[in-house]
């Protein structure tokens, strides 16, 4: 049996979220090992620094409060300050 078989047969034994997190360790060897191996001598192999910010935005959108939420838990009224 080959490592990618025995990898296989574990990981459809798993339950959904742990399967995932086998799957994010995976990508993240993948990439550790791709990282390695790019060469840095060329600046084109490189992501344009607005592509790359346009593709992180909105990435933590989720992790942090919004306004109105702080507000609400301080006791502050939302509707009294828009005036």
């Amino acid at each position: 049996m080959t490592v990618i078989e025995q990898i296989y047969a574990i990981v459809k034994t798993l339950p959904e979220n742990q399967a995932s997190e086998i799957l994010t360790f995976a990508e993240f060897i993948r990439a550790k090992y791709l990282n390695e191996n790019q060469s840095t001598d060329t600046v084109d192999s490189l992501i344009p620094w607005q592509e790359l910010v346009y593709s992180l935005a909105g990435t933590w959108a989720e992790d942090f409060f919004i306004r109105e939420e702080i507000r609400t838990e301080s006791g502050e009224d939302i509707l009294r300050e828009s005036f």
